[in-house]
């Protein structure tokens, strides 16, 4: 499967990188899906779903546009918006607005997805010590005295302290990535 981050993708974007290019149809199928259940024909959801990316793409040109946001988010939200669109026009001037709650669901993934990136950029400023040690006792679930021995702590009370500080360096650096959001 291709895989690249998001900062990546944006970048190779920009630079009309055919894999990047590739990559954004992995979110088609979700996209799609949520489409077709509130009554687009497979077509429209195609149709729509370009559209999406063509306006991806000229934003992402714009060198004052800031993506908020993650690709799948964004393109969800041009889709959602473009079929709302697309059925004021069929129905010949019904409105058919969204409902509260979708907007805010959107609103709280748009959200949800500032945090996740600065909860990232956060992480990825630590030391690379702080990494390792952070890794191996939250993704690997190591121990504290098997932290201790892999990593020269003399107990594993110092590695508890060594963890704590670098946890504390982390959140220090998300609430600066927070504020600046």
């Amino acid at each position: 499967m291709l895989y690249m981050k998001e900062t990546q993708l944006i970048e190779k974007l920009k630079e009309n990188n055919e894999q990047a290019f590739k990559i954004l149809y992995k979110y088609f199928p979700k996209i799609r899906s949520y489409l077709l259940k509130f009554g687009a024909s497979k077509q429209e959801a195609e149709d729509i779903y370009h559209e999406a990316l063509y306006v991806l793409i000229k934003k992402l040109q714009d060198p004052n546009f800031v993506l908020t946001s993650s690709v799948n988010t964004f393109l969800f939200s041009i889709c959602k918006y473009k079929y709302t669109s697309l059925n004021r026009k069929k129905q010949k001037g019904i409105d058919i607005e969204i409902e509260a709650h979708e907007k805010e669901n959107i609103e709280v993934a748009v959200e949800e997805d500032k945090k996740y990136y600065a909860a990232q950029n956060a992480f990825q400023q630590l030391e690379e010590s702080c990494k390792k040690l952070l890794k191996a006792f939250y993704v690997e679930g190591k121990r504290m005295k098997q932290i201790a021995i892999e990593f020269g702590f003399s107990s594993d009370k110092v590695a508890k302290t060594q963890k704590y500080r670098c946890l504390e360096a982390a959140k220090k650096n998300y609430q600066q990535k927070n504020i600046s959001l």
